[in-house]
């Protein structure tokens, strides 16, 4: 706390940051493109996670076999039982991959409103 004098012999306590100017960093504007590669940043993250899954979910349903690792599959010959095993365990595997993907895509979604709302000011 600071002492802040108003008139002849008044002191009155003020919190210390009020009697201070603004830092610098305070007034600084945030730089548009360290936030666009924020934004690329988590989108290569999102999509590595994407590609994981899929694999993942086609080695636990079994879709994997012979097909090297990193290499996609022939979905389109996939019968209607590939699919559900596929689906099923997505389903089984949402809890290992879901929150991390979903945090991506919030901090994306914020990212991008900053982006927008310092570009319409």
């Amino acid at each position: 706390m600071a002492y802040h004098q108003t008139g002849v012999g008044a002191r009155q306590l003020v919190p210390a940051a009020l009697s201070r100017p603004d830092p610098p960093c305070a007034r600084a504007r945030l730089d548009l493109n360290l936030l666009r590669q924020g934004v690329t940043l988590r989108r290569d993250a999102l999509a590595g996670l994407e590609a994981e899954l899929a694999v993942a979910c086609e080695t636990a349903a079994g879709l994997r076999a012979g097909c090297r690792p990193g290499t996609p599959t022939d979905r389109g010959a996939w019968d209607r039982a590939d699919w559900r095993r596929y689906l099923d365990a997505a389903a089984a595997l949402e809890a290992s991959y879901g929150p991390r993907m979903r945090r991506l895509w919030d901090d994306v979604a914020r990212l991008e409103r900053l982006i927008a709302l310092m570009a319409a000011g």
